[in-house]
């Protein structure tokens, strides 16, 4: 049953990082009985709310009805109203993707700014008090326990893993600082609020499309199930839960396991492949740790591929690359500014920002003429494991300067040039296995040079663009 005082039990027990006194919320209201309700219990509660409309302009003069309808409900109860209007199809069409998947990428993406903007008024209004603290901005949605079903068994029939299976979260911090205050609610109970304090709401008329997977769900198929399983919503909430805990669990280990085998090679994250094979065709484990690296469910057949590849081989998200190398799976940030290039043993020449490559295999005889232009390197071709990898160096590093019987430190070697900061940084190193060959530009390793037993040499010649 809801009321004001169940509405504020479940508050206390779910939110208590939130104090309904002193928070900013956000309400995301369509105007239909859902977010109403929430709209009226946060005014019962006597919350700071502001309100936020999305207008998709999809159902013509039904959408503009909507837009007015919350604007009068905002005015009669004194929240100020943010109203974002958008063409939902257009924005569709361009991205080639579906209506409903249009509309969240909308409304979220204006919620986030929205949110910012809110926040910043109140570290503004914040600063002209004496020890006044700005409010937490927290926006909410009315998500209801039925909508927790429908969206628990579309993860189902995706074929999503346990984490899908526990549905949406009453709390996020990450992106969005939200909580759905309604999710242990039914809408049922939210209708009978409705009608015992008089509310008035608009009807969706899109509802009822079947078009829609979650209106499929939601106007079949659970009616269907309840007819065989009448307590089938509340079985799957209880479910749900268990599985959560569940979750908690097998994250946990998950964590323990990955924390455990993860190395930083010269600056660089890696996983041994040894180590990822213990847990090789494990979906869970292998998910557990893809997923923060941008990497989606399909590839974890591709990351098992990479395990077993060539010295090279490598596979990609959006934002990361894992690439084998040296018996290691190294894990490389695309957004980074540093630079991490792969050279296969083909290549004649190679541009990498404002550097060009060339590498010539010649025979070390009597004709062979070396330049002592640090922008040439000469090295003697067996030594050489390809691919070659070029990357910008690391603190970590260390190389045997040529001349010197000892290793350096390579920051040491660089200050020693009296470089700029910004030259220093913009340093680079080309690598053999894991060890480096060629401060590039400024001295080549010492293990790596010519000798008079040396038959092939491996001519590289740099040349720098302004």
């Amino acid at each position: 049953m809801l009321n004001l005082e169940t509405f504020k039990q479940y508050w206390d027990q779910q939110f208590p990082d939130v104090r309904l006194r002193r928070t900013h919320f956000i309400l995301t209201v369509s105007g239909g009985v859902d977010s109403i309700v929430l709209a009226h219990l946060m005014h019962a509660v006597n919350a700071k709310c502001t309100i936020a409309h999305v207008n998709f302009q999809l159902r013509g003069a039904e959408s503009e009805r909507d837009e007015q309808f919350v604007r009068d409900f905002a005015s009669k109860y004194n929240m100020p109203i943010h109203v974002y209007t958008s063409d939902t199809g257009n924005y569709a069409a361009q991205n080639k993707m579906g209506i409903q998947e249009a509309a969240r990428d909308i409304r979220y993406a204006w919620f986030e700014k929205l949110t910012a903007q809110i926040n910043i008024e109140e570290l503004n209004e914040g600063a002209l008090e004496v020890n006044a603290k700005p409010k937490q901005v927290v926006l909410l949605t009315a998500h209801h326990a039925n909508d927790q079903v429908e969206t628990i068994l579309m993860q189902l029939f995706r074929g999503t893993g346990i984490h899908g299976l526990t549905g949406m979260p009453a709390r996020r911090t990450d992106s969005l600082n939200m909580a759905r205050p309604l999710l242990i609610f039914s809408k049922e109970d939210i209708i009978a609020y409705a009608a015992l304090n008089e509310l008035s709401y608009v009807e969706d008329s899109s509802n009822d499309k079947e078009e829609y997977t979650r209106n499929l769900i939601r106007n079949k198929l659970i009616p269907e199930l309840q007819a065989i399983y009448p307590m089938v919503n509340e079985n799957i909430i209880a479910t749900s839960q268990r599985l959560k805990e569940a979750a908690f669990i097998v994250n946990q280990s998950v964590d323990a396991f990955w924390k455990k085998g993860l190395k930083i090679k010269k600056g660089i994250p890696s996983i041994p492949v040894a180590y990822w094979n213990k847990i090789k065709g494990n979906a869970t484990y292998t998910w557990g740790f893809i997923k923060q690296y941008g990497f989606k469910p399909p590839q974890i057949e591709e990351v098992y591929k990479i395990l077993d590849a060539s010295k090279g081989a490598y596979i990609q998200s959006a934002t990361h690359q894992f690439i084998n190398w040296d018996g290691h799976i190294q894990i490389v940030s695309k957004t980074s500014q540093k630079e991490y290039v792969m050279i296969p043993d083909s290549t004649d020449s190679l541009v990498i920002g404002n550097r060009i490559f060339k590498f010539e295999l010649i025979d070390n005889d009597t004709t062979l003429e070396i330049n002592k232009d640090p922008n040439f390197a000469y090295i003697d071709a067996r030594k050489i494991e390809w691919p070659l990898l070029y990357r910008t160096w690391e603190n970590s590093d260390y190389f045997y300067p040529l001349g010197l019987r000892k290793k350096k430190k390579l920051n040491h070697f660089l200050g020693g040039l009296k470089l700029s900061p910004s030259r220093k940084s913009n340093c680079a190193v080309l690598c053999s296995a894991d060890r480096i060959f060629w401060v590039v530009g400024k001295r080549i390793d010492d293990r790596f040079k010519i000798t008079p037993s040396s038959r092939k040499v491996l001519k590289i010649t740099l040349e720098e663009s302004n």
